[in-house]
């Protein structure tokens, strides 16, 4: 009988689990099993943890090949909308819950498409926060993914490469379009946030790994995208049952946010419970608790008898 492999990734409890304040929340087995584990620092994004699992080679530079991983266009980058906050001496993007509908979004590339005529720059709206730009050559530069730039400062990120001063120059100019935009003035005085720039990113090739007996199970969109890229067998549920596993396993949760810590533990107590036990009968040879933007806790059945940890 093959040996039954599980992998967990949670995306958004990084802060929980690296702050010991929040200790004593943690529940009993989760406690239990991670206490007993080998951890390892890895402080890679939710989307470059993917990427690098499903991936055929390492992926070590700034960006991440999105749009090979779709199958769009190889003429064609992500021109991502976001909002830029100017805190001191730095500029900071923000692009996660901005709320943006559709008609906005047309709107405000409505409004900066004519800047990308000498580029041969066409912009689509993908979703309302996700733009695509349709080139007619795709320019020299070494960009960053946008998930790696969420909440940081922007200096060391922008776009380097052959062509930089010409796409920052572009990148400057659709601030300052954007800035003078109606439709940003109307979302401040409904208290939401401006859209006041764009990202570029996404370019690059993927090959993904061929792991047709690895089990996937999650409702995230992305994870389905690289399972079946993968030839996975794919599971799009939120409905986790240890005792159902297969050989080899891989569940990715949705991501959380802080507020909804103690439900969400509430929840995975039961879960964590039973994969204790089958960890402790060896049921289960070996699991892996993937925390993005924190690290990788990796225990085995004979790991669970260790009375020294």
């Amino acid at each position: 009988m093959a040996k039954k492999q599980l992998t967990i990734i949670l995306p958004g409890f990084a802060p929980l689990l690296s702050q010991q304040i929040n200790k004593s929340i943690i529940p009993t087995h989760l406690a239990k099993l991670i206490a007993k584990a080998d951890f390892k620092a890895n402080k890679h994004s939710f989307k470059r943890g993917l990427f690098n699992y499903f991936s055929q080679d390492e992926i070590i530079g700034a960006d991440l090949p999105i749009l090979s991983l779709m199958g769009d266009d190889e003429l064609t980058l992500r021109i991502d909308p976001c909002y830029l906050h100017a805190d001191r001496d730095q500029l900071l993007l923000f692009a996660d819950d901005l709320a943006i509908s559709a008609e906005q979004s047309a709107a405000l590339i409505a409004e900066i498409q004519a800047l990308l005529i000498e580029f041969g720059g066409i912009i689509k709206q993908q979703q309302p926060d996700q733009w695509l730009l349709h080139l007619d050559k795709l320019p020299d530069l070494n960009l960053t993914a946008l998930p790696e730039v969420i909440g940081q400062g922007l200096e060391q990120h922008l776009p380097q490469g052959q062509d930089k001063q010409a796409w920052l120059r572009l990148w400057n100019e659709i601030q300052m379009k954007l800035f003078n935009s109606e439709i940003n003035q109307q979302r401040i005085e409904q208290g939401k946030l401006p859209i006041n720039g764009v990202w570029f990113w996404g370019a690059g090739q993927f090959k993904a790994k061929q792991m047709t007996e690895l089990n996937v199970q999650s409702q995230v969109e992305i994870v389905q995208h690289f399972a079946t890229r993968s030839n996975c067998l794919l599971k799009i549920s939120n409905d986790f049952i240890v005792n159902d596993l297969e050989a080899n396993n891989l569940w990715v949760f949705d991501d959380i946010e802080p507020e909804e810590w103690l439900q969400q533990l509430d929840r995975l107590e039961a879960l964590f419970q039973t994969l204790w036990q089958q960890m402790k009968t060896a049921k289960i040879k070996q699991f892996e608790l993937i925390i993005p933007n924190y690290g990788r806790y990796h225990l085995t059945a004979i790991d669970c008898w260790k009375f020294w940890k």
